[in-house]
């Protein structure tokens, strides 16, 4: 048994799950139960690394830019408010609700090009979030950066194309469903900025199905 383990280790470049509860190699650094996820993306929002710092800037930008367009709209109407209001609530459905089953399908999809077997999808109204999670599924720093990143990256560029090459209407739609669509993705990078921590040394991470807990270790 030993050596299947040691022989499954070489060939993915990541332990297995018994591996990581061996303390002489790997040390336990976080259990997050999945009913506290709130709190805990509210907690990491004061560690500013660079997952947290490129959320930050992305996001107040993008903030700076609908503000200006309103005050510039106040001062010389030059979007009938009609189209201005309606891109409003559009872009706002689209980048809240609409989204949410693109968004979660896609990080399942990076999960299954990670190697992840099992895939599975909830929602915790309570908390208003939304997940896709691989039980089992041992990730690394790399795995969690793709998975993390992959509907933030190709849904914005959705949208990112609608503001270039829209009609005013779709170019103001988009802008405001990009703001939306990425506030809503600040559980990703804060998920991505705790797997940041302890440079140095490689981290991993897995979901366990049953209690509905995420485990966290480093290596020694």
């Amino acid at each position: 048994m030993l050596i299947t383990k040691n022989r499954e280790m070489s060939e993915t470049g990541k332990p297995e799950i018994e591996q990581l509860h061996q303390p002489d190699n790997f040390q336990l650094v976080g259990e997050l139960s999945h009913s506290e996820i709130a709190e805990f993306v509210i907690g990491e929002l004061k560690h500013v690394r660079w997952p947290m710092l490129i959320f930050y800037l992305f996001t107040a930008a993008l903030l700076l830019m609908i503000v200006a367009i309103t005050a510039a709209n106040i001062i010389n109407t030059f979007m009938p408010w009609r189209t201005f209001l309606g891109g409003l609530f559009a872009g706002t459905a689209v980048g809240v609700l609409l989204v949410i089953p693109f968004h979660e399908g896609l990080h399942g999809l990076a999960y299954r090009l990670a190697g992840a077997k099992k895939i599975k999808y909830g929602m915790d109204l309570r908390q208003m979030i939304f997940y896709a999670s691989a039980p089992g599924f041992v990730a690394g720093r790399y795995d969690f950066l793709v998975v993390a990143l992959f509907p933030f990256i190709l849904i914005n560029l959705v949208f990112t194309s609608g503001i270039i090459w829209g009609q005013p209407f779709i170019q103001w739609t988009s802008l405001v469903a990009l703001f939306m669509h990425s506030t809503m993705c600040i559980g990703d990078f804060a998920m991505l900025n705790f797997m940041t921590s302890y440079p140095g040394k490689k981290i991993y991470t897995y979901d366990d199905g049953r209690s509905k807990v995420s485990y966290f270790f480093v290596s020694r």
